[in-house]
C-alpha cells in the first residue's frame, strides 16, 4: 500500500513538472521547475533593511520575475520576518536566485537553500524568535552553512547574524 502511494505521489509530481514546462512554453514565463537534487549547502542572508517578504516579493517581481513553482518570486527559498514567521517561497529541490558567484552564475542557485532575515544584521540584532525560527531550520538540514560574503563581495548576512552563526555553529 505504501509502494502505491509512493507511486501515485510521483506521478502526481511529474505531472505537475509538465504543467509548469507547458506554462513556460506557451507563456513564455520565466518559472522555475522542481527537479534538482538535494541541495548541498545553505546560504544565509539578510534583507539588508525591514522590507517585509511581500515588499522583497514585489521587488524581485518587477526586477526580474522569476517565478517559484509556488507562485512568488522572492529569489530566497525561505524568509524569516522580524516576529519569526517562516515564509516558504521555494521548494528546496528549485533553483534559487540569491547568490552568484563570478564564473559560476547558476552553481548557488542550484546547489543551495537560501535563508534570509528581515531586516539589516549589520546594524542591528536578529530577534530572539528570528533567531528560534532560523535555528529550527538550520537544525532541519545536516549540509554546510555559508554565508552569502563568503561566495560574494557584501556584508550579507551582516555583522550581527554573523556573529550568531559563529557562536552557534
Amino acid at each position: 500500500m505504501k509502494k502505491l502511494q509512493l507511486l501515485i505521489q510521483r506521478a502526481l509530481l511529474e505531472i505537475q513538472i509538465l504543467q509548469i514546462r507547458l506554462v513556460i512554453f506557451l507563456l513564455k514565463q520565466k518559472r522555475t521547475i522542481p527537479n534538482l537534487p538535494k541541495p548541498k549547502y545553505i546560504v544565509l542572508h539578510h534583507g539588508g533593511g525591514d522590507w517585509s517578504f511581500y515588499q522583497v516579493n514585489n521587488h524581485h517581481k518587477n526586477k526580474w520575475g522569476f517565478k517559484s513553482s509556488l507562485g512568488y518570486y522572492i529569489g530566497y527559498h525561505k524568509w524569516i520576518s522580524y516576529n519569526g514567521k517562516l515564509f516558504i517561497a521555494r521548494r528546496d529541490n528549485e533553483e534559487g536566485a540569491h547568490t552568484v558567484e563570478k564564473g559560476r552564475p547558476h552553481y548557488w542557485n542550484r546547489n543551495s537553500v537560501g535563508i534570509c532575515l528581515q531586516g539589516n544584521m549589520e546594524e542591528e540584532q536578529p530577534t530572539e524568535s528570528q533567531l528560534n525560527t532560523l535555528k529550527k531550520e538550520l537544525d532541519n538540514y545536516n549540509i554546510p552553512i555559508k554565508q552569502h560574503k563568503e561566495i560574494f563581495a557584501t556584508l550579507c548576512p551582516g555583522k550581527n547574524l554573523s556573529k550568531w552563526l559563529s557562536e552557534n555553529y
